[in-house]
Order: structure tokens, then sequence, then C-alpha cells
């Protein structure tokens, strides 16, 4: 689906362009929010809050080449607001209080009969080790399959700097032999990996 003609329409005050945008891109904007936040009614929030303001200022916003990562990076920056605002008025324990950092889990895998049950724990545990910019860099990659500018866009850092932070976490993976499980967890043919 070409969403130009429905970003074009939406910015000219068409509600239901603005609703197509919302249903092609609710359930990838809701799962990566998730992984960011881990917290589903903050995200389902986050998320309603972007399209309210979308549409509020909707005169003010400019053409999108690429609407995907246009969401994800202001999601991505709603959330961080939404957590900032959490620890300042946290009374009590405000370190339990964590700005993304995005965790893996079984459910992010698919069920792969190749991978023994041990084999996906060590892989989980591997990830979980990596610093907070390799795992959410890691997902966009190999969990949303985004190429390395749409990522660029999204986190606002350059694309060497994408490579070199993927290749470090994928060593990691790799030194403890868990690069194939990790390919064939998320179902993906490590050659074709670039």
């Amino acid at each position: 689906m070409n969403l130009q003609n429905p970003w074009s329409a939406f910015l000219k005050g068409d509600k239901n362009a603005l609703s197509e945008v919302f249903l092609t891109y609710h359930d990838d904007l809701f799962r990566y929010g998730l992984k960011l936040a881990g917290n589903e009614e903050m995200v389902k929030d986050c998320i309603q809050e972007l399209f309210l303001k979308l549409w509020k200022n909707r005169n003010n916003l400019k053409p999108v080449q690429n609407i995907k990562p246009y969401l994800f990076k202001s999601l991505r920056n709603h959330i961080l607001d939404s957590m900032e605002l959490q620890k300042l008025n946290a009374t009590l324990d405000s370190e339990n209080i964590s700005v993304l950092n995005l965790s893996y889990n079984e459910d992010d895998f698919k069920v792969n009969d190749q991978v023994p049950e041990e084999t996906r724990l060590k892989v989980i545990q591997a990830l979980n080790k990596l610093t907070a910019r390799q795992r959410e860099i890691i997902y966009l990659r190999y969990f949303e399959e985004l190429d390395f500018d749409t990522i660029s866009q999204v986190l606002g850092i350059n694309i060497q700097s994408i490579r070199n932070t993927i290749h470090r976490g994928m060593q990691v993976l790799r030194n403890h032999m868990l690069i194939l499980p990790f390919f064939l967890m998320i179902s993906r043919n490590p050659l074709l990996v670039s």
C-alpha cells in the first residue's frame, strides 16, 4: 500500500486518511512501544496521544517519504517523554522506572524445533546482556526488518554507528556460538544478512 496519498490527505484534514495510517501501523507501533516501555497501558496511551497530536498539529507537519520511521521516531520520543515525566512524578522509588530498557523473552521468537529449549534460553540471555542501544538496534533490524537508513531516521544516529553496533552485538552471539540459533529462532537466513 502506498501511504503517500493517505498521508497527504491526512495533512489536508481527511480523518479517514489518518485512520488508515493508524490501522496500517498500529500493530508495529504497539509491538515496538511495548519493547521500549514494557507497559501495555502506557504504550496504548502513547499511541493514542501521538495520533491525537498528529491530528491537532497537521497544519504544521510536512510530507514524509517513509511513514514508518517517522511514526517509530515520534512514538519513541513520546515514550521517552512519558517515562521522564513518570520519573519526575515518582516520589517513592524512582529507581524502578527505567528509560527504554528493551529486553527479549521467548514470546519474541517463533517456535523452531531445530533450536533446543536450552539453546533458545541462552540466546535470549545473551541478547539481554547486550547494551540497551545494541538490543534496540538489533530489534529494529531483525524483528521489524528495517534497513539501516530507516533505523538511522528512527534513532537519529548515523548508519556507520548502526552497522558497528549490530556488528558488536552479533559478535557476542558468535563468541557464544549462538548466531545460527538466533537466526533460526527469528526464521531469517543468516547467509542473507549484511
